[in-house]
């Protein structure tokens, strides 16, 4: 947790000029407009709690580093509806695929970069040990996993039914959403793995 006003933190100004930028770009001529709309809704989610809470509850830059790359994934994908970009024809040729694999790489990338803040968060919120705070992580970015799966499904049968099957992204996949799940929560062990690292050898110094 760090208490650097918003007004002196330039790093995190900066991440906001960025990304304000990079979505702004994106949103012009998406593949197709209201799904694009519907992918935002967790975008625009995000940031009003990010900045309701920033008084209350300010993450690290590091924190806020992680989460401006996630979301700069899935803008990049809300662009392409999770439809084939450059970077599903690259996947396709390095693991001789014919599924559009992107919205796979932001699935395990909502673990591997959001485990982070959210052990920050439990760590300032909660009173558990650091080996708890490890486990507790993962599960949460599993539980996360599963309900953006169900708001999916909602947003599908109840919002937009006639685009179900693009927004669902499901590719025929009948076990789509379950490596979906098993994917963000491969990230977030991988990113608690490190974290547990990286402190190690900063309390050896």
């Amino acid at each position: 947790m760090q208490t650097i006003p918003f007004t002196k933190n330039w790093l995190l100004q900066m991440m906001i000029v960025m990304y304000v930028g990079i979505w702004i770009w994106l949103a012009v001529e998406p593949y197709s407009r209201y799904d694009w709309v519907l992918e935002n809704l967790l975008i625009w989610a995000a940031l009003i709690g990010l900045v309701s809470t920033y008084k209350f509850f300010s993450f690290t830059n590091l924190s806020y580093a992680w989460i401006a790359l996630f979301l700069v994934l899935h803008t990049f994908g809300a662009h392409y509806s999770y439809n084939e970009n450059w970077v599903d024809v690259w996947l396709k040729f390095i693991f001789h695929s014919q599924r559009d694999n992107y919205d796979r790489l932001v699935h395990f990338s909502f673990g591997l970069l959001l485990a982070y803040p959210i052990r920050e968060a439990m760590s300032a919120w909660t009173r558990l040990s650091s080996k708890w705070l490890y486990v507790i992580t993962c599960v949460i970015v599993l539980a996360m996993g599963a309900f953006y799966e169900l708001i999916e499904m909602w947003v599908a049968l109840l919002v937009a039914p006639e685009i179900g099957i693009l927004f669902l992204g499901t590719q025929g996949d009948p076990w789509d959403t379950h490596h979906d799940m098993e994917l963000a929560l491969y990230g977030a062990v991988m990113a608690m793995v490190v974290t547990a690292v990286w402190r190690k050898l900063r309390a050896s110094r």
